[in-house]
């Protein structure tokens, strides 16, 4: 997928995003915001051997839109890093295969706040998610040496089913929340037919809706 295709869709889903908001402030209670934070991601599958966790982090902003007292559904646009490591030591050297992979995510939640105290509501959420391949990369370490190349044999998208739970303290005029969230790869990333390659990711998340 090129570059102009991507900064295309990006703006697509921008605009998307403002549109939703602009269209249903009236009827319906919308309550935008932004989350970040980090954790660690790995690949699995038939054909991954030996892939150990390594650090990830995400970055993005959302919409919330309530459905009721206790549910909502939630439409994220996030930045992603994740990957993978592989590393081999060798007669007191180290050799390391880091995979670098830079996503642009869209999920689409369905949130139950099922039990509140004072201030604090807590909740569950699920849903699925596509992910825009941005980059990807491998960044070979050994004996103080590193190079790092383009990885090529990824697909341009990747579908994901995401679950968490979490937390949020009411303020005026928004809330403070923190959540957990784990993604699970529905489906190979490699280009190869027959290859079965998936990202999987476990993440802290911290943010603000407004």
């Amino acid at each position: 997928m090129t570059a102009a295709i991507k900064k295309q869709v990006l703006l697509i889903c921008l605009l998307g995003l403002l549109s939703l908001t602009t269209d249903l402030a009236a009827g319906i209670m919308i309550r935008p915001g932004f989350k970040l934070g980090g954790g660690v991601s790995s690949n699995f599958g038939q054909d991954t051997y030996q892939q150990q966790w390594q650090p990830s982090l995400q970055a993005g902003v959302f919409v919330e839109l309530a459905l009721g007292n206790r549910l909502a559904a939630q439409a994220e646009l996030n930045f992603v890093r994740k990957g993978s490591v592989y590393r081999l030591d060798s007669d007191g050297l180290e050799y390391v295969e880091r995979y670098l992979f830079d996503y642009l995510e869209l999920p689409v939640l369905v949130k139950y706040y099922f039990a509140s105290i004072k201030k604090l509501q807590f909740y569950v959420y699920a849903g699925p998610s596509v992910a825009l391949n941005l980059k990807a990369r491998l960044r070979v370490t050994f004996d103080d040496l590193e190079e790092t190349v383009v990885v090529d044999n990824l697909q341009g998208t990747d579908l994901l089913l995401n679950g968490g739970a979490g937390a949020a303290m009411n303020l005026k005029p928004g809330s403070l929340f923190l959540e957990v969230r784990y993604s699970h790869g529905l489906k190979s990333v490699a280009t190869e037919p027959e290859a079965d390659i998936r990202n999987k990711s476990l993440l802290l998340l911290a943010g603000f809706k407004f």
